[in-house]
């Protein structure tokens, strides 16, 4: 195991959403693959929660700047036309 851990969520993290998004369909297709021995597929499967955590708050983040900007009325109906 490394001696230093990454926390997911961190504010410094350089990763945008689509690259973590990206790493972690990355880590599943190399899981369902089936090939990766032990170790490795624990290693895996614990930085693809890490990935998976930072996405859902990212998604979360995302979510509450909508619903801020929509009670201060800056956004505007979509109409399809």
């Amino acid at each position: 195991m490394t001696a230093s851990k990454k926390s997911p969520t961190a504010v410094n993290d350089p990763q945008t959403f689509a690259e973590r998004l990206t790493a972690l369909e990355s880590i599943v297709k190399s899981m369902e693959s089936g090939e990766l021995p032990l170790e490795s597929a624990l290693t895996a499967y614990t930085e693809g929660m890490q990935l998976l955590q930072a996405c859902q708050a990212s998604l979360q983040q995302a979510e509450q700047t909508v619903m801020i900007l929509n009670q201060q009325q800056q956004l505007t109906p979509f109409e399809a036309n």
